[in-house]
């Protein structure tokens, strides 16, 4: 009887405790309390968005109007909560631990787009990809890559205010190479390496504002070192080869080279850099010590100030009135000139006889040339340096030019 009473107590404080348990499982399921949860979000927008004021104290005065206590509240609310949602996104760095591989994408002209802060991808107006990269403070700031419409890169580097800035590589419209190294407001500035469309290397130096300015490298199309010195507005300094010894000049112009040699002076072209030199001996020089009194410049422009000029009456403006104008007997480089211009289009009436004898393929002794052939020049003098400009009575353009010191033209005289 002892053994039927305990089982008896036994089963009835194990029926309460299952039931305690039993609800204990209920009230723990995920399901249950996602309901709940549910549930009372539910009931709490219900009372939220149950807006309709009952009395007066359900109002507030704001400017003449009465707002109601709950609808405000209510928008006060929802403008956190999407504030908050906002910021998650679009900011995760914010939150320790939480890391997105997500790149934000934004239209070109949106506003959110001036709030946005790392990396984004901006699309341009007919929805392409138009950079990706780092933004700040309503610019593109930082390491970026900027594309076309065609979808080929045409900058990648650092930007700043979203210009060109310090270290960074420009394109070409179908994605080739154009130049690498640094830029100051989207110009070429500092030093770098430009390229042709072709993918050759043309120069490697110094650039300001967009051009070759300072030391520099010049490239033929094989890649080779044609000339090294100095570059003025994206030229060569041609005046720079004035004075030079005939060593030096061989040092900096390795390219293609015909030497004409009279006996007295010697005529140097270099047609890879479109030039000729002029080398003298002087009396107080050694054997074989020539030096460059003037150089040629086998171009029909000249720039001045960033600008190409092409026409006398042009040049006027830049250099003041001519302080010489008209004939005067050609000289051996002139007539070199007219010939060289000659190969690739007609000028001066054609060719000018020179008899020579070919000793080599780089080296040309003259033996005789038409003394009695008359150029017309147009001379001007700037900053201790005569501009003697080559063309034909009656033209306003020219056809060559050629630079030599004002000393050295009065020793002429």
């Amino acid at each position: 009887m002892g053994n039927n009473l305990f089982s008896v107590m036994w089963n009835a404080i194990k029926a309460r405790f299952t039931r305690i348990v039993t609800k204990i499982r209920m009230f723990t399921r995920p399901d249950y309390i996602k309901t709940r949860v549910i549930e009372k979000i539910r009931q709490f927008f219900q009372r939220l968005f149950d807006v309709k004021p009952r009395d007066k104290d359900d109002y507030y005065g704001f400017f003449g109007w009465l707002v109601s206590k709950k609808l405000a509240f209510a928008i006060v609310i929802i403008v956190g909560v999407l504030s908050f949602v906002y910021v998650y996104i679009t900011y995760p760095s914010l939150f320790p631990g939480r890391k997105s591989d997500h790149i934000k994408t934004y239209s070109y002209n949106s506003i959110l787009l001036k709030f946005a802060s790392g990396t984004v991808r901006i699309k341009g107006k007919s929805g392409y990809l138009a950079y990706e990269g780092e933004v700040s403070k309503g610019y593109c700031n930082g390491q970026g890559t900027l594309y076309n419409p065609q979808g080929n890169i045409v900058y990648q580097g650092e930007f700043e205010k979203s210009k060109y800035e310090n270290q960074g590589t420009f394109y070409y419209p179908d994605g080739t190479l154009h130049y690498t190294g640094t830029f100051h407001e989207n110009l070429f500035s500092g030093t770098g390496t430009l390229y042709r469309n072709n993918g050759s290397m043309e120069y490697e130096g110094d650039f300001l504002l967009g051009m070759k300015e300072g030391n520099g490298k010049l490239y033929d199309m094989g890649k080779n070192n044609i000339f090294t010195g100095s570059f003025t507005q994206d030229e060569i300094r041609y005046s720079e080869l004035i004075g030079k010894s005939s060593q030096e000049i061989a040092t900096a112009y390795t390219g293609d080279v015909v030497m004409y040699d009279t006996g007295i002076d010697r005529v140097r072209f270099m047609r890879d850099i479109e030039a000729l030199t002029l080398e003298t001996a002087s009396d107080e020089s050694v054997e074989d010590e020539y030096t460059a009194d003037k150089v040629y410049v086998l171009k029909n422009s000249i720039r001045f100030g960033g600008q190409d000029y092409t026409s006398i009456d042009a040049l006027v403006k830049v250099l003041g009135n001519p302080t010489y104008e008209g004939v005067a007997r050609a000289i051996l480089p002139e007539i070199i000139a007219i010939n060289s211009i000659n190969e690739s289009r007609e000028a001066f009436g054609g060719p000018v006889e020179v008899t020579t004898d070919d000793l080599y393929k780089e080296y040309v002794q003259v033996t005789d040339y038409n003394r009695n052939y008359e150029i017309y020049l147009v001379s001007f003098k700037k900053e201790g340096l005569e501009y003697n400009f080559v063309t034909m009575p009656g033209r306003d353009t020219f056809e060559f030019y050629y630079i030599l010191t004002e000393d050295m033209s009065d020793l002429a005289k």
